[in-house]
Parts: C-alpha cells; sequence; structure tokens
C-alpha cells in the first residue's frame, strides 16, 4: 500500500525525495496520482512522444460532474541540483532543520502540488463528491526542459476529449515577503536572437585589407541597446533586452576573425507582438549591414513565449478574497507579470489562468528551501479559493 499522508509537509518530503529531474520522473507522479485516486479522483496517466523532443509522463485527474470546472495545474519536474558536495544536505533528502524544509524543488514547485492536495482533501471531506461543479488536476513531468510533450499536449488531449476548464491556477512560486501578497495574471513574452557576423579575416596589423565583425556586430547591439523599446503600462513591466553571450572564439591577439556571434533575448510585454518584435530587430541589422558588401549578418529567431494578460475579474476577485479571509490580512495583492516563462502560457489559450504559489527566493539555487509555516498558510488559501470558487461556506 503507498504512504497516504494529506500532511502538507510530508507530502512535499515525499515527492521532493524523488529525483525527478527533467524529464525521469522516478515516481513522482505516482506520489500524486495514488493521493488523487485515494480521494475519488478519475486519474489518467498521459505519456506523449514525438515532436522532436523526449518522452514525458504526465498527468490528468479529475473528480465532480456539472458545474463550474476549476483546475490546478503544475510540474514534478526540477532543475539539476548541481554540484551535491556545495549543498548543506543533500538535495533530494528533503531534510527539516529547524522552520525549514530543504531539497530540490521544495520551492519550484512540488510543496505548492502539496498544498494542492492538501487543500483538496480538506475541501472534500467537507463537501463530499457533489460539490457543485468539477476539480481537475494538469501535472506535467516537464516545465523545466523544452516543455513540448508535457502541459502542451495536455491540453491539446483535453480538447479533444471535449473537457471544457474555465478557469486554471497555477502554482508557480509567485508570493514575495509572505504568502498571497502577490499573484501572477499574465507573463512576458520571450524571444531569441541569435546574430553571426561574417566579415573578412586578416592580419591586426593591416585592418584596411579586412572587415572586423567585432566592430559591426557590436555597433549593432549599442544601436539595439541605445534606447529602450517602451516604459512599461499598468500591469506590465518595460521590454527588457539582454545579451547573454558574444562569443569570437579568436584564439590569437594578431588576426582579425572572420566571425562574431551574439545571442539577444528580450522580453516583451503587451504592448508589442513576437511580429513586431522580430520586424523592430531586423531594422536595426537592415541599418548598419544594408550597403555593405564584405560584411554580412546572418539572424535567427527562436518564441519561447507570447506576452499575455488576463485583466482582473472573477478569478481574480475570488482570489483576492481567499487570500484575505485564509490570512486575515485586508491589503490587496500585488497583480503582476514580472519573472520568467510558466506553463500558464500555454493554460492561457484553453481558459482564464492566475498563478499563486509558495514565496520566491530561492527556486533554482543551491540549498532551495521553504518554511514550515508557509505550507500550512498556503493550504489555507487554496482550500477557501475551493469554498469561494465553488460557493460554499
Amino acid at each position: 500500500m503507498p504512504d497516504i499522508n494529506f500532511n502538507p509537509i510530508k507530502l512535499t518530503q515525499a515527492l521532493v525525495k524523488c529525483q525527478s529531474i527533467t524529464p525521469n520522473d522516478d515516481g513522482a507522479l505516482i506520489v500524486v496520482q495514488d493521493h488523487l485516486s485515494s480521494l475519488g479522483f478519475n486519474c489518467t496517466p498521459l505519456t506523449f512522444v514525438g515532436s522532436g523532443s523526449y518522452e514525458v509522463k504526465n498527468l490528468f485527474a479529475t473528480i465532480g460532474s456539472n458545474g463550474p470546472h476549476f483546475a490546478f495545474a503544475g510540474h514534478t519536474d526540477v532543475v539539476p541540483p548541481g554540484n551535491e558536495s556545495s549543498w548543506t544536505h543533500p538535495p533530494f533528502a528533503a531534510v527539516i532543520e529547524k522552520d525549514k524544509l530543504y531539497g530540490r524543488g521544495t520551492e519550484d514547485m512540488k510543496s505548492n502540488i502539496a498544498c494542492f492536495i492538501s487543500a483538496t482533501e480538506k475541501f472534500l471531506e467537507k463537501n463530499g463528491k457533489n460539490f457543485g461543479g468539477k476539480l481537475s488536476f494538469i501535472i506535467t513531468g516537464d516545465e523545466e526542459g523544452e516543455a513540448i510533450n508535457g502541459t502542451p499536449k495536455i491540453m491539446e488531449w483535453t480538447k479533444k476529449q471535449n473537457i471544457k476548464i474555465d478557469h486554471c491556477l497555477v502554482g508557480e512560486p509567485t508570493s514575495n515577503s509572505s504568502i498571497g501578497d502577490k499573484v501572477k495574471i499574465g507573463r512576458r513574452g520571450s524571444i531569441n536572437f541569435f546574430l553571426t557576423v561574417k566579415g573578412v579575416q586578416g592580419h591586426t596589423a593591416n585592418g584596411h585589407r579586412a572587415e572586423n565583425p567585432v566592430h559591426y556586430l557590436t555597433k549593432l547591439i549599442s544601436n539595439i541597446l541605445a534606447k529602450p523599446l517602451d516604459e512599461g503600462n499598468e500591469f506590465f513591466l518595460p521590454t527588457a533586452i539582454q545579451i547573454p553571450t558574444f562569443d569570437v572564439g579568436n584564439p590569437a591577439h594578431n588576426v582579425i576573425p572572420e566571425y562574431a556571434n551574439a545571442t539577444i533575448n528580450i522580453r516583451f510585454n503587451d504592448l508589442h507582438t513576437a511580429e513586431s518584435i522580430i520586424e523592430w530587430l531586423n531594422e536595426k541589422v537592415y541599418s548598419i549591414f544594408s550597403d555593405k558588401i564584405n560584411v554580412s549578418c546572418n539572424v535567427k529567431h527562436e518564441i519561447s513565449a507570447l506576452s499575455f494578460l488576463n485583466k482582473p475579474g472573477n478569478l481574480s476577485k475570488i482570489i483576492s478574497k481567499s487570500i484575505s479571509e485564509a490570512t486575515g490580512r485586508n491589503e490587496e495583492p500585488e497583480l503582476a507579470t514580472d519573472g520568467g516563462t510558466s506553463d500558464a502560457r500555454f493554460i492561457k489559450n484553453y481558459c482564464e489562468v492566475i498563478e499563486l504559489g509558495i514565496r520566491n527566493q530561492t527556486l533554482h539555487q543551491i540549498d532551495e528551501f521553504i518554511y514550515l509555516r508557509d505550507l500550512d498558510e498556503l493550504t489555507k488559501i487554496y482550500y477557501q479559493i475551493l469554498n469561494n470558487y465553488f460557493k460554499k461556506n
């Protein structure tokens, strides 16, 4: 018999002990499935392959009948721990020390899934299976990696099965100084540009007989960074441009290289589209290289995510009310769109989605940890969200 324990601390520990580094599952989804099955959920394991990526295990679980359909969404995979000798405690030992629980995935995001399940157990214990709607879990084993055979495929599957989800809450770590003080109602888009400038190789003493691609690439980057694309708006930070890589690969100090490469990452808000960003960058390239004969710039791009915004509405009101009732705080949570990308970018094509989870403080770091008291508070918030969504006292 599997060890079924709905205490969010014990359940987080059970999940953390699974070394589920993308795309390896190591039993993490079985832990989730066993707990949900014991509550009466209809659990459907979903394994997806192909599309140029590796095989991924996923889980869709549902309970309830007619009425509004609410879903919890999250991922059980984690990033590698790095140098394990640098950790105070083994990264998959789930050690509790004083008021903290340590381990890879504690914050991102196994604790949030544990709180989903714990809150659901309390809700069903009080209201039974006929609570006036349907509750589902969308759990993937690949959010940290290529994210091709994970949540996107699950959502495609739900559409083919004629499963209509009305609202979804993703358990990413969004809170700041206290649980529930910040939720995500959207995300910036992300696009990478890969630039290769080809010049003419030569001796550094004979620059007039060569064309240095580094000079042109630095000029292009300076042009790109010269002026902000925008100043942001009510819900979004200004569009951010970063240069993660600049490579020449030239070992000789007296040789003008033939090639210079750079990567540009742009996190754009809803004032732009991916197409408009691509057009803008191509214009920058054209302005420098259009009249050059012996120098050229090749540009490739990769769109990681599109910007999106769920403007404050009924779901955000329910979540704000639930946070206040569960914590006793009267302050409205910050409605934000900052941070990186999440699987909400796939779910937003099917239903309204908001992100709310544990404090964002040590995800992907050495000695990743969560505070034990935060698990209890987050469980109370999720429980109250279910009560208010399904209009239960």
